[in-house]
């Protein structure tokens, strides 16, 4: 079952948090009948013509009637990069979850379902620059290290994406997955530039842009002064606003959808009303596609 977002902000520690996600979200997966989610692809693949016959797990035959091949574990480790936007633009929140809290709880969800894969995750946190980072490492400490600053962080500062994008692309020395997560408010032309960069390097990509949902339906019914969160500038709005406020953001939207497909890189639109559950079953579909 999935989880609100109004009862999960109710939960301040990220280690409590992304526990009760990801375990509430594996059995979710193991009952359902699409078993193609399952999180047994760290052990387990589809059987294809060629494999030996001896790696055929009878047993997930006998229960499924599928076939599936056992792997062994340096076939299946991957390199995952998450990268967290800081910056005070992300602690916006109309209802009881900011998106620097949706983002940082997906982060933590993302991590916790990598480490249990065995995969080698890297962490950063940014706002102007990068106020922290973890190399890449596949342990359980690994795991505790990012929960333990995700518990610390606050929004801050202003945001510098393509500077630290640019700085992280030239950290990255094996190719691996790269997912970003950010509500992407810096010039565009910028963010995608250095996405590319980095997708050119033959890393995969996955942006998930996540805004509030004030945001995107501009759900103001009185006149109001909204107040930039890292400028402080302030700009008065209108309930008549709302139709050209939806069409640049339409706009806006349909530019970065256009410019990473065409690189393939994903694009996943996030509000922070919808369940976490939702963004961690399109990574894996994503990721059954990359191995």
């Amino acid at each position: 079952m999935w989880i609100d977002p109004k009862t999960l902000s109710k939960i301040k520690s990220m280690e409590l948090r992304a526990k009760l996600i990801v375990e509430g979200f594996l059995v979710g997966i193991h009952r359902s009948p699409y078993h193609g989610f399952s999180l047994e692809f760290r052990e387990h693949r589809p059987y294809q013509p060629g494999d030996e016959p001896k790696r055929i797990d009878w047993k997930i035959y006998a229960r499924r009637e599928r076939l599936y091949t056992k792997q062994f574990e340096e076939e299946t480790n991957s390199l995952v990069h998450i990268i967290l936007d800081g910056s005070n633009s992300m602690g916006y929140g109309s209802n009881n979850t900011t998106k620097f809290e949706y983002a940082a709880t997906l982060g933590a969800c993302l991590s916790w379902l990598l480490v249990r894969q065995k995969d080698a995750v890297s962490f950063t946190l940014f706002d102007e620059k990068i106020s922290s980072y973890l190399p890449p490492s596949g342990t359980k400490l690994q795991l505790s290290r990012i929960l333990k600053v995700l518990d610390k962080a606050k929004p801050s500062k202003q945001t510098k994406v393509p500077e630290v994008l640019n700085e992280i692309s030239a950290r990255i020395k094996k190719k691996g997955i790269v997912i970003f997560l950010s509500d992407l408010l810096a010039p565009e032309a910028d963010i995608i530039k250095a996405l590319k960069n980095i997708r050119y390097r033959k890393n995969e990509v996955i942006v998930f842009h996540i805004l509030d949902p004030s945001e995107l339906n501009f759900s103001f019914k009185e006149s109001a002064i909204l107040k930039d969160l890292e400028t402080n500038e302030e700009t008065p709005i209108t309930p008549e606003m709302k139709q050209t406020y939806q069409q640049e953001l339409k706009k806006l939207i349909d530019t970065y959808r256009h410019n990473f497909h065409s690189h393939n890189i994903d694009y996943i639109l996030s509000s922070t009303s919808e369940p976490i559950e939702k963004a961690l079953t399109f990574y894996l579909a994503r990721r059954r596609k990359i191995k």
